[in-house]
């Protein structure tokens, strides 16, 4: 089902366009900076690192248990994107008729050929609502980068609608509100207790966490390219 962007989204697009072309070098400097993720997954990478540490650090199982629940939320979350994705699409703003003309050539174009939900949004959006959950200074920090270092830079090179911001953040907190409520006590009930009687498990699961954040700061572009390399070998 091909989605229409709303009157508010189109205004909005144009408007945000309307300030490329007056500085080229900058507009390029954003979507390189998106690209390099820059403007996204490095800042939120660091942010769980520095909460695994801490977690590791001052034995504070709150804070171990609390990114366990971000990392189940963000699978469910991408599971929940594909989904919405699946059933809903949508040109981005470079590629939809009536405001392509408005990006400039020294821009590439969207690779996506739709953009609905916006999964940055998604992806970081619970980041935030987990750090929020444990320290409030730090979460509003990320809230903030959410909205002006992830939502808008992608909206003004064309690469979202302000729909599939807001989509990518009821993705984000129906993924992030499931996992806590429903499955964060059976985890602290089990998991906990289970990994100090096996250390050596302990110390894989420290292992798949590494892997996990270094996947959230590249916006998981190595698992996109392992699973693509994987589906062109089997054909």
């Amino acid at each position: 089902m091909s989605w229409l962007p709303t009157p508010v989204d189109i205004w909005l697009s144009r408007g945000l366009a309307g300030f490329l072309g007056h500085h080229p070098e900058f507009d390029v400097f954003v979507q390189d900076a998106i690209r390099h993720n820059v403007l996204g997954g490095l800042w939120f990478g660091a942010a769980l690192f520095l909460c695994w540490v801490q977690a590791a650090r001052k034995s504070r199982g709150d804070i171990e248990l609390r990114v366990f629940t971000m990392l189940i939320a963000s699978t469910l979350a991408i599971l929940l994107g594909r989904i919405a994705g699946a059933l809903i699409s949508c040109s981005p703003p470079d590629r939809y008729p009536g405001l392509r003309g408005l990006y400039p050539d020294y821009l590439e174009l969207n690779p996506n050929l739709s953009s609905f939900p916006s999964q940055s949004t998604t992806l970081y959006s619970i980041v935030a609502a987990g750090i929020y959950s444990l320290h409030k200074g730090y979460g509003w920090l990320l809230w903030i980068l959410v909205a002006f270092g992830v939502a808008l830079p992608r909206m003004y090179v064309g690469g979202h609608f302000l729909s599939d911001v807001l989509a990518g953040l009821l993705v984000a907190l129906t993924a992030y509100a499931s996992a806590r409520g429903l499955l964060e006590a059976r985890l602290t009930a089990r998991v906990g207790p289970f990994l100090e009687r096996k250390p050596r498990l302990h110390t894989l699961t420290d292992c798949l966490i590494f892997v996990w954040i270094l996947q959230v700061a590249v916006e998981f572009h190595d698992a996109v390219w392992l699973k693509n390399a994987v589906a062109a070998l089997l054909h």
